[in-house]
């Protein structure tokens, strides 16, 4: 499976959006470092043996991470979130059923609160997520990231 991860630079694009501060703002006062393992944890692994195998699980290590990880003062679910989302868009999987925002807060306050690990966030994302039609256009056709 070819996995397109997000990095820094995308963490840094999305949180500028989400908190309205620019880049160079959000660098000065994000923990980077906590930032980059949340972003490094889904593609872990043992030489050709990944330790998520499943997209659906990458994804969620990634929504938990970068939620609990507090690379922010502020605003870590919801950077998350679109995190998460931008994941899945790039990867080619689509939202089946799209949760509604009530639904959406709430698995992210759950997250938050330590009530959810990636174990069931992952369940939660399975009920919602599928493998979009490789015959549509990619999301982000000039590699730039859309907010």
């Amino acid at each position: 499976m070819n996995v397109h991860y997000l990095d820094l630079v995308e963490y840094l694009a999305i949180a500028a959006e989400v908190t309205g501060l620019d880049e160079d703002g959000v660098s000065r006062i994000a923990s980077l470092h906590l930032a980059d393992s949340a972003l490094h944890a889904p593609a872990a692994g043992w030489g050709e043996d990944d330790l998520y195998p499943e997209f659906v699980d990458k994804a969620a290590v990634l929504v938990v991470r970068l939620t609990n990880n507090h690379a922010l003062p502020d605003g870590n679910k919801r950077v998350a979130w679109i995190a998460l989302r931008t994941f899945v868009e790039l990867n080619r999987w689509c939202w089946v059923e799209y949760p509604s925002v009530d639904d959406a807060e709430r698995a992210m306050v759950s997250v938050a609160s330590g009530q959810w690990d990636e174990s069931r966030m992952a369940t939660w994302l399975r009920q919602h997520l599928g493998k979009a039609d490789p015959e549509s256009p990619t999301p982000f056709p000039s590699g730039d990231l859309q907010f």
